[in-house]
């Protein structure tokens, strides 16, 4: 034990303190009789050591070195950190004095007065309470029924008894603070002992001797007042009607009542004898009505730690525990709310607003009062669960006014305080998520602000809205859509941008996995969504300067809405529920938007869906919902996409006549339109419109998809992709227009992925991914752009080196000397003339350059858009079989070897081997039982050209995977023909032969990789054999 550390003053208190809060009540006396014997106490002060059960004998007068030691070993444990090693300890010492017949009284004494009540005063370890627990049930069988103390301890009466308690724990001589500080709490534990052993009450004059003590000890010492107030709370909660009234006099009378200790002791007596005689002054009952004027006085100081030493203690030090009135006050009104909530509202309501916000808010508060209001408003969210009339009366005027400015920046004094109470209400609404629209009323109401994270610069409204449920979603709607949007304080412009903030946070606020698990959320981003899809389109009092903004929201809560896979429908009704206002004089509009809308309608009508069509009709249904959005959105290209998917339609209800599997290339050709566009919700959509339709892919449908993977990364590439030729012409024409560059802008931002819309919308897995692996592949990158700017800046110094006659300071040596002639006027305006000249190249050569970077990012970004639609076609097919699967091989290895971007490569090498691994599923599922051979050994010669193309490892890698793919479906088949077998062998064989000719260049791993599988095969054929052979 000598080990362990001394107790700091302010531990020790806090030790005093958890024992007496109500909270943190300590164990029962009856378990110092029930302990468990299960676990063996250790001898040393370290629980990790065993050791044997304490010996129940009874102790002796003269104990020899043996009980000397037993002793001394039980005390030790008593004092321990361990509960289950102070029950036992407190089990043998209770035997040991008590059990039988007992010890004689000169030995209870002698543990009485050197042990036990000594042992209150030490402050090791956990000691006060295990001694508490010996000591409360020594009291309890010497005074209480056993009646030990008349029967047996004679000379051990209570006022004997006392006197040992106060003989023991009173401080003498010249202490130090701690040690002073350890008796006084010795004692008090002692008091507390007295009134837990239920023994006070049979006697009145126990109970005035034990009061009077206290109130000494409260006065005395007035950092002990608290722990005396709520020893004499557990006391009013014993005694009987009468007992109560005169202690109440008892405290009126010595100035205990208006104190925060004596409203707590009022408030309990009165809970439980409320027709009991209370005196008159200072008050009847402090929570009536009458009293509140002068309660917010005496619970101002309930948040501060005592230090005066006077009769009537002043307020002192700043402590961060909550006084435990708050406790019963909360208890009080939880109590009467459950006889009548309407006046425990009205009681709560008034006890609020002049108590907590006028008294610990207010202008004058200081800012421990404020912090105390903080922490009163934390217990009110915590412990009122069932109280919701408490919950509508916290945010008043003050208090809300507090919260915000103390939040709003980190400098403020109580800035931790005030988050602590914003994460307070965060908790209680994920605890109670009934309660959310309740606590929204009060953030945005009167005393709130609309814009409140915007106030207070946290994501508290966005945290709450996550906690919303298809129960609430009604009210918290009703909550966020003001009728009157001027009551919100903000300008109608700045409060239609705060609401569609939160109607997107509420249609995107939940994941896939949420989405799927949670299903009492499934309905809150249908309803934020079609609210937020009417606010975009067809409410008219929105502000035009707005209405783009929202729409752009908008687009983002579908894109985030698409990306669950299940959430098809909601998208759909959404688009369906938009009504807004086309212009009359639009013919196009007139005839285009209700066909598209019967077209929608129909698709999703399930009396003419099959299971066959089931999820192609869906994707369609899908295209024609986006479309019908552009449309309201203006896209200039609406109307090609409609007349696209007129023709997707067609062949698609006509499928099963003559056309068949024709509707693959124009979807393609759609959907490859739609991911050419840097927007979130176009690659949603086409992601899940072509997982729909993979099964109906045809040949020339992949040949599409592929043949952009060819083409070059730079910008005679994305003429070739996007036909840009004619926009070029214009360009140049037009040279470097200032306006056009920026109106070229705002189309593109129109539609770009909002990223900063909190993840609406967007791939976050995906972006991340992609994000990760260009930062692999852009040191070549900066290696050769800086490469290209020192040689441009070289450039640059030569010209203006000749334009100005002047030289570098390396060239010193090598320049002429210089006549020292000035230049006349003539020579400087033909210096001004060349160095114009000279700029003016350079910020064309830098503009194209530009342009070529620019146009090298779209290629490579539409090529990853591609790779992702190849690479879902890929995961699904080929776990079936699929043959298509291979026509996209040789476009994919031909990526990875000429593209000069790692990500692309890298997801290109992922295919592949996603291609590997669903082929083997298929084998091990009995899908490949189709085996064209010829097709395959065709495929196989095609791979072993392909990789002597490039000697890369990772090339190679990526050949070898496609040809032992190729490999398996020909070799290790039950139906695969021998002349098969042997054409794989017979081809291995002679590229391995031009290998070592010299003939072609491959890496040794394409060979080392065939033989390993071989290796893998033989080992499984012979295994086969031998089980065959051994039946």
């Amino acid at each position: 034990m000598g080990s362990k550390r001394k107790r700091t003053p302010k531990e020790a208190q806090n030790d005093a303190a958890t024992a007496q809060q109500p909270t943190q009540k300590r164990s029962k006396k009856e378990e110092s009789s029930t302990p468990s014997t299960t676990t063996e106490p250790a001898t040393n002060g370290s629980t990790a050591t065993k050791s044997k059960p304490p010996k129940v004998t009874l102790f002796v007068d003269h104990p020899t070195g043996e009980d000397r030691k037993r002793e001394a070993e039980l005390y030790d444990q008593l004092g321990r950190e361990d509960e289950t090693d102070r029950l036992k300890a407190a089990h043998a010492i209770i035997s040991s004095l008590l059990s039988g017949e007992g010890v004689d009284e000169r030995i209870l004494r002698r543990h009485l007065e050197k042990r036990l009540f000594r042992g209150l005063a030490s402050g090791r370890n956990a000691s006060r309470l295990g001694f508490s627990l010996v000591l409360t049930e020594i009291l309890g069988q010497l005074f209480g029924k056993e009646d030990l103390a008349n029967k047996r301890y004679t000379g051990l009466n209570f006022e004997e008894v006392k006197k040992i308690l106060v003989r023991s724990t009173t401080p003498f001589g010249n202490l130090a603070g701690q040690e002073e500080r350890n008796h006084w709490f010795g004692q008090l534990f002692g008091v507390e002992c007295f009134v837990r052993s239920g023994t006070l009450f049979q006697d009145g004059k126990r109970w005035e001797e034990i009061l009077g003590l206290l109130l000494q000890l409260s006065m005395k010492k007035s950092w002990l007042k608290t722990q005396c107030g709520y020893v004499i709370v557990q006391a009013v909660a014993q005694m009987g009607k009468k007992m109560a009234e005169e202690t109440l006099a008892k405290l009126a009378e010595e100035g205990f009542a208006k104190t925060p200790e004596g409203v707590g002791i009022w408030i309990t007596a009165l809970d439980k004898f409320p027709d009991m005689k209370v005196p008159s002054q200072p008050w009847r009952n402090p929570l009536a009505a009458s009293s509140l004027a002068a309660l917010p006085a005496a619970l101002k100081d309930s948040g501060r730690e005592q230090t005066s030493d006077e009769k009537k203690p002043k307020a002192g030090n700043w402590t961060a525990q909550l006084h435990f009135v708050w406790d019963l006050i909360l208890a009080h009104f939880a109590k009467a709310g459950q006889k009548s909530e309407a006046e425990a509202s009205e009681q709560f309501e008034q006890f609020w607003n002049r108590v907590v916000d006028e008294g610990f808010f207010s202008k004058n508060s200081s800012d421990s009062q404020k912090f105390s209001g903080f922490m009163i408003f934390q217990k009110m969210l915590e412990s009122a669960p069932s109280c919701e009339f408490i919950l509508k009366t916290l945010f008043s005027k003050n208090l809300m006014a507090c919260l915000m400015n103390q939040a709003a920046k980190e400098d403020r004094y109580l800035h931790r305080a005030a988050i602590k109470g914003l994460k307070a209400l965060e908790a209680a609404a994920q605890q109670n998520p009934t309660w959310l629209p309740t606590i929204l009323k009060g953030l945005f109401g009167k005393h709130g602000a609309y814009n409140f994270d915007q106030r207070t610069n946290a994501k508290t409204i966005d945290k709450l809205l996550q906690h919303t449920t298809s129960d609430t979603i009604k009210p918290v709607l009703k909550v966020l859509q003001l009728k009157d949007p001027s009551k919100s304080g903000l300008d109608l412009e700045q409060y239609y941008q705060a609401l569609g903030n939160h109607l997107l946070r509420l249609s995107s606020a939940l994941s896939e996995e949420q989405y799927t698990k949670e299903s009492n959320k499934r309905g809150v981003a249908q309803k934020a969504i079609k609210v937020l899809a009417e606010l975009a389109y067809s409410n008219k009092a929105v502000p035009e300067k707005v209405r783009e903004t929202l729409r752009t929201r908008a687009t983002s809560a579908f894109a985030k809405l698409t990306s669950r896979s299940d959430a098809f429908g909601d998208l759909c009704d959404a688009i369906l529920s938009i009504e807004t206002e086309v212009d009359p004089d639009d013919e196009l509009a007139h005839t285009v938007l209700p066909r598209a809308f019967e077209r929608l309608k129909e698709l999703l009508d399930d009396d003419k869906t099959t299971k066959a069509t089931e999820g192609p009709r869906q994707a369609l249904a899908l295209l024609f919902a986006v479309g019908i959005l552009q449309f309201y959105n203006q896209d200039p290209d609406v109307m090609d996409l409609f007349d696209e998917l007129e023709e997707c339609y067609e062949k698609l209800v006509g499928e099963s006549d003559e056309e068949e599997g024709g509707i693959s290339e124009f979807l393609v050709e759609v959907l490859l339109a739609m991911v050419a566009r840097p927007s979130a919700l176009m690659k949603q959509v086409s992601r899940q419109v072509f997982e729909a339709f993979t099964p109906l892919m045809s040949a020339e449908a992949i040949k599409l998809l592929t043949d952009p993977l060819a083409a070059d990364e730079s910008a005679k590439g994305q003429q070739a992709l996007f036909s840009t030729e004619d926009e070029d012409m214009m360009d140049a024409e037009a040279g470097s227009d200032d306006e056009s560059e920026i109106e070229d802008d705002a189309a593109l931002d129109s539609d770009v992925e909002m990223a900063n819309l909190e993840d609406a919308g967007s791939d976050a897995g995906d972006s991340d991914s992609e994000e990760d692996s260009e930062k692999e592949g852009s040191d070549e990158e900066e290696d050769e752009a800086e490469k290209e700017n020192q040689e441009t800046l070289d450039a640059l110094d030569m010209a203006l080196s000749e334009a100005l006659g002047t030289h570098r300071l390396d060239q010193d040596a090598d320049a002429e000397s210089d006549d020292g002639s000035d230049m006349t006027d003539s020579e400087m305006l033909a210096v001004d003339e060349k160095l114009a000249e000279i700029f003016k190249h350079r910020t064309k050569a830098t503009s194209k350059k530009k342009e070529n970077k620019d146009a090298k990012e779209t290629v490579i970004n539409f090529k990853h858009r591609v790779l992702d639609l190849l690479g879902i076609f890929i995961k699904k097919e080929a776990a079936q079989a699929n043959p298509l699967v291979f026509d996209a091989v040789l476009p994919l290895l031909n990526l990875i070897r000429t593209t000069t971007a790692k990500p692309l490569a890298n997801k290109a090498h992922e295919a592949i081997q996603n291609l590997s691994k669903g082929i083997k599923k298929a084998r091990s599922d009995n899908n490949t039982t189709d085996i064209d051979g010829v097709q395959h050994y065709e495929m196989l010669e095609k791979l072993h050209e392909e990789v002597a193309k490039d000697p890369s490892h990772a090339f190679t890698k990526a050949v070898s995977t496609c040809c032992l793919t190729v490999a398996s479906l020909m070799c290790n088949d039950d139906d695969a023909e021998d002349d098969d077998m042997a054409n794989v062998f017979k081809l291995y064989a002679e590229t391995q032969l031009k290998w070592f000719r010299g003939e072609v260049k491959i890496q040794a791993s394409f060979f080392s990789d065939w033989l390993n599988w071989c290796q893998a095969h033989a080992n499984a054929a012979a295994s086969a054999v031998a089980k065959k052979e051994e039946k």
